[in-house]
């Protein structure tokens, strides 16, 4: 009997405990939704200098969605890159990807000589490169 009691007694404090040590919050009806970041980016064609380093895709669409998992490249200042893809397969495979690549005065850009040009556009740190089969959007990588 004693036990019971004791464990009833605990069991009062540990309500009255976390009804005390919650604090009400209240979120405005503005910060509710979730904001996507680029739905206001300003694009603007790229230049080379705002190539230059690591990128990773953060979003697909068309074609290249269903056919790519995932994406990186390097992009050198000597007109290098290297990369790697995941394809959805089947079976699901990384391939290497390596080459030169250059940009025109109009911000198409051309990474390896197989490669069909895509339009390189930038908004802040984010990299977007469009064509026939879709668009890619890139951001750097956050080194942790």
């Amino acid at each position: 009997m004693r036990d019971r009691s004791i464990a009833s007694c605990a069991c009062a404090l540990l309500l009255a405990a976390s009804v005390l040590g919650c604090a009400s919050n209240v979120v405005a009806p503005a910060d509710r939704n979730v904001r996507d970041e680029l739905a206001d980016a300003v694009w603007r064609p790229a230049n080379a200098v705002d190539l230059i380093g690591q990128w990773r895709v953060l979003s697909l669409s068309g074609e290249a969605a269903s056919a790519l998992l995932d994406l990186a490249y390097f992009i050198a200042e000597d007109g290098d890159f290297s990369g790697s893809a995941l394809f959805a397969g089947p079976p699901a495979h990384f391939e290497v990807l390596s080459g030169t690549w250059s940009l025109d005065a109009t911000g198409r850009l051309q990474l390896g000589a197989d490669a069909e040009p895509a339009n390189a556009e930038v908004a802040g740190a984010f990299l977007r490169l469009s064509g026939a089969e879709g668009s890619l959007i890139f951001e750097r990588p956050a080194i942790r």
